[in-house]
């Protein structure tokens, strides 16, 4: 596995195992979050490809991009994903109106890869909206996180994770995971924001001035679609984030609150003890690792 580096946070990372098996049944090919600014070169024509035999999927972050499929074309904003096959008639690229396009993205191959896309593709069509909150977009973000820790050593853990995200697009594509209430694109984006920058000092104004929205009325829709307030969602993300290094590393308490945004290790405490009813270091030490992989809140 080898990692292209570029602007800091921004990673796509390639895998290339020599178990032919496991390519031919589902593995991951490239896994990446990326940042293109105006004035990149990036358009990528289906047809003109020479990876043949990979499925792609992309979720925007933020900003624009565009895709053309068959002869039509969408406009790709916050909290919309695209999912094709490579050849196919398609081409995806940076628009000149855009002002960057952020995103994330997974590329697959394997025969159970192209019968998942194809089957998502038959119903949801190749343009989807998902919220940054979702269980599809959630698992993207954990797979990407466990590859830049370097959880992801081995064919056959790459092969697992290929299957995991495959089931998870079977069961959006089966409107399993059902969604109350379709997200407004500025409220889509602030949860991508939140997301992806939760380790930075963020204030409610960051986080307003994400949304594109006025303060009050950013703070009035939010509460309104996600039914907790913006700094209370960031608080969650903080904790769930915390709860899993918490038991996947060795990390200290510090060194954790440091990473999930907290310069203030007795304040984390106090953060966190609110949130799951133990300390951290209680938390750490009760786990029983046959029942807890993965800390749930709500």
């Amino acid at each position: 596995m080898s990692a292209n580096q570029r602007e800091e946070g921004y990673n796509v990372y390639g895998f290339h195992f020599y178990d032919a098996l496991f390519n031919e049944m589902a593995n991951i090919l490239l896994l990446g979050r990326d940042k293109k600014i105006p004035g990149t070169d990036y358009d990528w024509y289906g047809m003109q490809r020479e990876d043949v035999g990979t499925y792609v999927f992309q979720y925007t972050l933020s900003g624009k991009g565009q895709i053309q499929i068959e002869g039509t074309s969408y406009a790709l904003k916050s909290g919309e994903a695209f999912i094709v096959e490579i050849p196919s008639d398609h081409r995806y690229y940076l628009p000149e109106d855009s002002d960057g396009w952020e995103f994330i993205f997974i590329t697959l191959v394997g025969s159970k890869a192209a019968e998942c896309w194809r089957f998502a593709k038959a119903q949801s069509g190749s343009v989807l909206k998902l919220s940054p909150d979702s269980k599809l977009i959630q698992l993207l973000f954990t797979i990407y996180q466990d590859t830049a820790d370097q959880k992801i050593t081995d064919v056959y853990h790459a092969s697992a994770k290929a299957y995991e995200f495959m089931m998870e697009l079977y069961r959006f594509a089966k409107n399993i995971e059902k969604s109350p209430k379709e997200l407004s694109v500025p409220i889509a984006r602030t949860l991508s924001y939140i997301q992806t920058r939760y380790a930075d000092p963020l204030t409610l104004d960051d986080i307003a001035a994400a949304s594109g929205y006025s303060r009050y009325y950013f703070l009035k829709q939010f509460q309104q679609d996600v039914h907790m307030s913006p700094i209370q969602y960031l608080t969650k993300i903080r904790v769930k984030k915390a709860a899993d290094l918490l038991l996947a590393t060795k990390k200290t308490v510090n060194e954790i609150a440091l990473q999930v945004g907290y310069s203030n290790a007795n304040y984390f405490n106090k953060v966190f003890r609110k949130a799951v009813g133990m300390s951290a270091g209680k938390f750490r030490k009760s786990k029983d690792p046959s029942k807890i992989d993965h800390l749930i809140i709500d």
